[in-house]
């Protein structure tokens, strides 16, 4: 394709020297010795089969030829060498990472973890918002949007994160009251408005018939664990949602009753074949989170 390229060593010597009109201190400027400048500007002058400088005694001269072959080779070098700047300081830059996740992941999960991703990237301004709404990238003005379903987005470019693995939670005050299955039905149940069927779908999996009436629902995970740490009743929730409480002891396991959700997890990106760098970076740094909770 660049079939007439000459050598870039020979070139950058030929830059410098008809640039300083000195072998010398060409040399000195490349960090080599005066014979070597000579060397690569004559490999350069046979590779193109005209010579390039007058050599005079102790002093240069470029060549009607040399004249208008060093404006277009500085000018290719300056090219090369701005691209190439541009290139190792674009990390550098600030850059804005707009982000939209759900309210629940956003608050009481993600928010007490980006100072951490904020100290490894400290070049990037992120603008976090929340939302639970179907994604467009043609409409809206996002880098990545985080969002769980039943089915795979579609119209983006789609990373699956995890499964919604929930556990069954309870206040330690509460949890003396739940000895087997059956006390369930005894218990108010904290309920997610929207997904109303969860309950169900872990009773099935448990092989119980819940009977109770008793209900209290709200909209997202993050109200559902501190009603259950307030001792409203009995949650389901993810366990990554609940890591801190369950070490601080303001949650607990009564007893192990595991269920997989139909939801997962998934992070968007717009259509495209290549990520930008940003957003590469948050992806490794939030795969990183979630190892623990990935199969």
């Amino acid at each position: 394709m660049y079939s007439h390229l000459p050598p870039l060593n020979a070139l950058r010597a030929f830059e410098a020297a008809a640039r300083l009109m000195s072998f010398t201190l060409a040399g000195k400027e490349l960090f080599v010795t005066h014979g070597a400048i000579s060397k690569q500007v004559k490999q350069l002058e046979d590779y193109v089969g005209i010579a390039l400088f007058i050599r005079q005694h102790r002093s240069l001269k470029l060549t009607d030829e040399g004249e208008r072959y060093f404006v277009h080779a500085q000018a290719a070098l300056q090219t090369i060498n701005n691209a190439t700047s541009d290139l190792i300081t674009q990390p550098l830059r600030t850059q804005t990472l707009a982000i939209n996740i759900l309210p629940s992941l956003t608050i009481s999960w993600l928010i007490p973890r980006m100072e951490e991703f904020k100290s490894r990237y400290p070049h990037l301004y992120v603008d976090l918002s929340i939302g639970d709404f179907e994604v467009d990238f043609n409409k809206v003005n996002y880098d990545i949007a985080i969002r769980s379903a039943t089915t795979v987005p579609k119209a983006a470019n789609v990373l699956t994160l995890m499964d919604e693995d929930l556990c069954l939670v309870c206040s330690p005050e509460l949890a003396p009251n739940l000895n087997s299955l059956n006390d369930i039905n005894q218990m108010t149940l904290l309920q997610h408005t929207t997904r109303p069927g969860l309950w169900q779908l872990w009773a099935k999996s448990v092989g119980l018939e819940l009977t109770t009436e008793k209900k209290f629902g709200v909209e997202h995970f993050y109200m559902l664990s501190q009603a259950a740490v307030s001792g409203m009743g009995v949650a389901l929730i993810p366990r990554f949602f609940i890591e801190d409480e369950l070490k601080n002891g303001k949650l607990v396991l009564p007893f192990k009753a595991d269920f997989t959700s139909p939801y997962r997890y998934y992070l968007l990106t717009p259509k495209s074949s290549n990520l930008p760098l940003k957003v590469q970076s948050f992806i490794d740094w939030l795969l990183e989170l979630f190892s623990p909770y990935r199969q």
